[in-house]
């Protein structure tokens, strides 16, 4: 069932000051870091801030590894700064 469950992510939302956030959360089986998420977030800003011609400079990463009762998830505040 858990291999049904589409991964749930917030999407690029503004914050203040030109910084935006994305969190993504999948239903990993197992225990393990969140590579695939964090990938798919990193794509997601990338393309986001090539929009602008521009590229993504990481403020603050958090990463929380799958285990028992506790999905793979990945959130990343980052801006988008000229190349």
């Amino acid at each position: 069932v858990l291999g049904l469950v589409a991964c749930a992510s917030t999407g690029v939302v503004p914050m203040n000051s030109g910084t935006h956030l994305i969190a993504k959360k999948s239903p990993q089986v197992g225990f393990g870091p969140p590579i695939g998420v964090k990938g798919e977030v990193y794509s997601e800003a990338n393309e986001f801030c090539a929009k602008d011609g521009k590229s993504v400079e990481t403020l603050k990463l958090e990463e929380t590894n799958s285990g028992f009762a506790r999905a793979a998830a990945v959130s990343l505040e980052f801006r988008c700064v000229p190349k």
